[in-house]
């Protein structure tokens, strides 16, 4: 993925990653030893890890509360220190006691208890991987570099900056046409007449590339010099317009601390797929399930979709 691909990018696949990590985690920590006393379920990795609480004689440590504090996050966003004291010591209460009832009544002998264990397990190891090969690599200097990297791949384009009227018949906008012929001021009487919402700026639409104007808009502009305006209404599916070219400079680039949090994300996304791809170079994999027949001609279409970011034409800007 490249930061063409920037407006593709789903930030909330990270967070739930991480959120699922925890969880993961904590579920995985308690379940370790299940044969042994109830109190020996959960060894803290140090020894002289600090005790949060005990609950029937079963320890509650500090790394436990640590970790259903980051499993908990979104649920804690809004509370104070203390609320949110609270409500991770009675989830880890509550979490230990029905452990506890559910051990005695014999659901860690069950299969599908096994199962799910030995399946957390795995994606916890998978995500400790993760951190330590992925997100542990990435510092400020590795994204300075991917940005540089990004910003010589990019085509330098123009940008347009105009002012428009817009009314809602043309009967109106004829007559504001003859007072600018007549020297008015073209701010002015934006805001003035026009029935826009940038009338009160007048009538200034700022910045915006080729293709995020109306047809109409575009082609009418297109054919100004800076400081001109039409001649004519034009007129589109919002009314009838009055349009001024102010300026045409070349689109700057995007900064790298405005994008940064972006940056990250996609270069994670590169460096995940990279460490995937580069184990499975060396894998034995062999695929014993029925596999369903792809739509060879859908998925074609969604991948060539996903390589490039589209910007859908503003009908909003246009009537602005």
């Amino acid at each position: 993925m490249s930061i063409m691909g920037l407006r593709l990018l789903k930030p909330l696949y990270f967070k739930n990653r991480w959120s699922f990590m925890a969880a993961a985690l904590l579920c995985v920590g308690m379940a370790f030893g299940t044969a042994k006393a109830a109190d020996e379920l959960v060894i803290p990795l140090d020894p002289s890890e600090k005790l949060v609480a005990i609950v029937n004689g079963i320890s509650i440590r500090q790394y436990e509360y640590d970790i259903a504090k980051q499993s908990l996050q979104e649920e804690l966003t809004n509370l104070s220190k203390a609320q949110q004291q609270q409500r991770i010591l009675q989830f880890l209460i509550d979490l230990k006691l029905m452990s506890e009832a559910a051990r005695q009544d014999g659901f860690d002998e069950m299969i599908e208890y096994q199962q799910k264990i030995a399946f957390l397990s795995e994606q916890t190891l998978n995500n400790l991987y993760f951190v330590k090969k992925v997100l542990e690599k990435i510092d400020d200097k590795a994204l300075q570099a991917f940005y540089d990297q990004e910003m010589k791949k990019i085509v330098p384009s123009s940008e347009t900056r105009a002012r428009h009227i817009l009314f809602d018949d043309e009967d109106s906008g004829k007559k504001i046409l003859s007072l600018l012929n007549g020297g008015a001021d073209f701010a002015e009487m934006a805001e003035q007449h026009s029935t826009g919402p940038t009338k009160t700026q007048g009538g200034d639409l700022g910045y915006f590339s080729d293709g995020e104007m109306v047809t109409e808009f575009s082609a009418a502009i297109a054919g100004l010099k800076i400081g001109e305006y039409t001649k004519s209404l034009v007129k589109t599916k919002f009314g009838y317009h009055i349009i001024m070219l102010v300026d045409v400079r070349e689109k700057p680039l995007p900064t790298f601390e405005k994008i940064k949090n972006s940056l990250y994300g996609i270069l994670v996304q590169n460096k995940v797929d990279e460490l995937s791809s580069e184990l499975r170079k060396s894998a034995q994999i062999e695929l014993f399930i029925e596999q369903e027949a792809l739509d060879v001609q859908k998925t074609s279409a969604n991948s060539a979709e996903n390589k490039t970011a589209v910007v859908p034409v503003s009908d909003s800007t246009a009537s602005n």
